[in-house]
């Protein structure tokens, strides 16, 4: 007697395991490409729209500066809210109002991205009840 014949193949000897297990393991690799691309394609598309951090680290740095909180008073606000910094995710041109406990001033930016780094041409508080101006665009560029 044969006994290839009488024993069944892998397969008809395994399916009831394998089927699930490799459908399972198919569902799950594909489920992560697609979750992989996704996280791939939102950090592609924060990476180019920098200007959005770059617009944050502006702000930051009106809240933090104590030059300017001791001009305008803390806390300081924005009063303007038009600046998009999408728009141009290579190019910074900011002209804010501010608004302080003490005074209300001016905020102005200008900077382009280069090689991935900001460079600020012009980073200045002007102080509305003074006339001061608070420059601080070398600090930002170092």
């Amino acid at each position: 007697m044969n006994t290839t014949e009488l024993r069944p193949s892998w397969w008809k000897r395994n399916w009831k395991w394998a089927l699930p297990t490799g459908g399972c393991l198919t569902i799950i690799i594909i489920v992560l490409s697609f979750v992989g691309y996704g996280v791939y394609k939102v950090s592609s598309t924060m990476s180019e729209k920098t200007n959005v951090f770059a617009f944050m680290e502006v702000m930051l740095e009106v809240q933090k500066n104590k030059e300017i909180a001791t001009a305008l008073g803390k806390p300081i606000n924005i009063d303007d809210s038009d600046y998009d910094p999408e728009e141009n995710p290579n190019l910074m041109d900011i002209d804010m109002r501010l608004r302080g406990k003490k005074s209300n001033g001016t905020l102005k930016v200008k900077a382009a991205k280069k090689d991935d780094d900001w460079n600020y041409e012009l980073f200045t508080i002007t102080v509305d009840e003074t006339g001061e101006i608070i420059d601080i665009t070398d600090k930002m560029n170092n």
